[in-house]
Order: C-alpha cells, then structure tokens, then sequence
C-alpha cells in the first residue's frame, strides 16, 4: 500500500490526495471545473519546436536538475522520490497529462501553501518527475502553455495512449 511509506503525521494529507484523485476520476478528470494556475499562463518563450511526445524531450536536463533541487527542499519534508518514480507513479497518472499532473500539484502542493510557488517551480518539478521515470530530455524547457501539456500523454516509455484517459480509465485501475 502507498501509504506505508508516508510518515504518519502526512498520512491525512495523503488520504486527501488519494480522494482528491478519486475525484479526479468521478468527474471526468478535465479539470473543466475549476480554472487552473496551468491554464492561466501562456508560453511566451518564442524557444524552438516542442516535442509532439514525452519521448521526444518535452523538458530540459537543466529544468529537470532545478526541480530535483526543489523537490529536495520544498516537497522532500513530506515526500521521497521514489513516490514519483516507476510503478507508483504510472499507477496514479498513466494515461493521463502532464498538464493534469502539473494542475494537480500547482492546486495541492505545497500542503501548507497549495498553488504558493511560481508555475516556473511547478514545470520544473513536473521535469524532474518525468525524469526519475526514464523521460529524455529534449532541448527546450518545458514550458507554461496549458494546451500543450494537455497534448503530452504519460505512458510508460514505450507504450502510447492514443485517446485521452482520466488517471487508470483505460486500465480500470483506480488511483
């Protein structure tokens, strides 16, 4: 179970994440409901093309070193990687988006100040998840565009998912 390797003062916040997910699920998982911080910032970087996959290098290897820094110390008092990597996380998120994945976060996160950090910190720590799950860096960063990251599919390296699926919806898997 994933939340054994929660200390146990989070493990009210992580039930909170597993029904917020659960609600991800019984509504559809569009985010239509609610406008998010994703949604509300455009990419104005004029940087070259964009990857039209993960697998093509949608992130930078700098981007994704600033969010492993950041992960150390804003999100690693409450988390380790290893809950973002591998098995764990492709059980709560394939099939879904990185611009769901970065919604999410941006609205829960940090616990003590959710959607308090500046998008820029949120894209690079949603880098540096990709990363630990084996995603190439490509040259340009990972930018704030909403419809673009509503466009990059998780699916273990590999695999495609051709239509859009709310978290485990092509499985039947819950979150």
């Amino acid at each position: 179970m994933i939340l054994r390797s929660f200390r146990s003062p989070f493990r009210a916040s992580a039930l909170a994440l597993v029904a917020l997910f659960a609600g991800c699920a019984a509504s559809g998982g569009d985010g239509s409901s609610a406008p998010s911080p994703a949604a509300s910032v455009s990419d104005d970087s004029g940087e070259g093309a964009r990857a039209a996959t993960l697998a093509d290098g949608a992130f930078s290897a700098e981007q994704a070193s600033r969010g492993g820094e950041l992960f150390g110390q804003v999100c690693g008092e409450c988390h380790a990687a290893r809950e973002f990597r591998g098995t764990d996380f492709f059980f709560a998120w394939e099939g879904s988006t990185v611009g769901r994945f970065v919604q999410v976060v941006s609205e829960t996160m940090p616990e003590d100040d959710p959607g308090g950090l500046p998008m820029e910190q949120y894209l690079a720590l949603a880098a540096y998840v990709l990363q630990l799950n084996e995603f190439p860096a490509g040259e340009a960063a990972l930018p704030a565009d909403a419809e673009y990251l509503a466009t990059l599919r998780i699916a273990r390296p590999g695999e495609t998912h051709p239509a859009p699926a709310v978290h485990g919806a092509t499985t039947g898997r819950r979150p």
